[in-house]
């Protein structure tokens, strides 16, 4: 949709807003980005969102041309604008550019900001119901606690999920589980909940999941191995569009008894619940 969003200091319908071609995030692809969303016609975790934001600038050297408040302010115009308090949620993309390069090749003094409106993705009401599968590749990301523009291998990868019938690809290297493509990954050993603690980017649902799982089961943050997908009892990936989603296929094989698992739907419970509290009745 046609939505206003913010380019520069300047309120703008989306159709309305152009990159020039020297700018650093179309010949390089260099740029970082946050992306988060409202539920219930209000913004979700938005200072924590910022807070990663910032620290993905500050990875890429770009400085932001706006403070955390203001960007705030510009965010909560552009819902009142597009009439976010409706029913309908909308997704709520930052975007920082290496600005219009001199050279084509060295990030700008004054790099170029966006904030996007949009509609969030639709998935399947049974990729939550009944599960997804993932295929493994061997891969980390560069500087994996940046959100950088750079989603080359998740999107090279597109063909080859299609023809596996898988819905997202699970990132491990040198033995050890990392992430998938725009998601943490989690899984259970029993009543013991395990996720990576190197080399993955900080997510906002996963740092939620983390907190609700500490009042009801064991939880350890540290290096998974591999191996540990072979005699694993549960599986979920959490991310902003989507919340939790259960993994009940790898590769070939299943995990558990290929349905989501009774642990991960009480955190699904939970997570709503969360949303509800801080969304629903703010």
């Amino acid at each position: 949709m046609n939505y206003y969003c913010y380019a520069n200091g300047k309120i703008l319908r989306r159709n309305e807003i152009k990159v020039g071609i020297n700018d650093l995030v179309m010949l390089r692809g260099y740029g970082a980005f946050d992306f988060l969303r409202t539920y219930y016609g209000n913004h979700f975790r938005i200072n924590d969102y910022l807070d990663r934001f910032a620290n993905s600038a500050k990875g890429m050297n770009l400085k932001l041309p706006l403070k955390r408040k203001e960007i705030t302010v510009v965010i909560e115009s552009l819902l009142k604008k597009n009439k976010a308090p409706g029913k309908k949620d909308f997704g709520i993309r930052l975007l920082l550019t290496g600005g219009y390069s001199l050279d084509s090749f060295l990030p700008a003094v004054k790099p170029n900001l966006f904030i996007l409106i949009e509609d969030l993705p639709h998935y399947p009401a049974w990729w939550s119901e009944k599960g997804v599968k993932v295929m493994v590749h061997e891969h980390s990301r560069e500087m994996a606690q940046v959100k950088t523009t750079n989603y080359l291998t998740a999107i090279r990868l597109a063909e080859e999920r299609r023809k596996n019938k898988a819905q997202d690809t699970l990132y491990c290297y040198d033995g050890q589980i990392l992430e998938t493509t725009r998601n943490n990954f989690f899984l259970f050993h029993g009543d013991t909940l395990v996720t990576a603690h190197d080399h993955v980017l900080p997510g906002i649902t996963r740092d939620v999941v983390s907190r609700l799982a500490h009042k009801k089961f064991k939880l350890e943050v540290r290096e998974v191995l591999e191996e540990e997908l072979h005699w694993c009892s549960e599986c979920f990936i959490t991310g902003t569009t989507r919340g939790i989603t259960p993994v009940v296929q790898i590769d070939n094989k299943k995990i558990g008894n290929g349905k989501p698992g009774k642990n991960t739907k009480e955190l699904m419970k939970r997570f709503d619940e969360v949303v509800e509290n801080e969304c629903l009745y703010a």
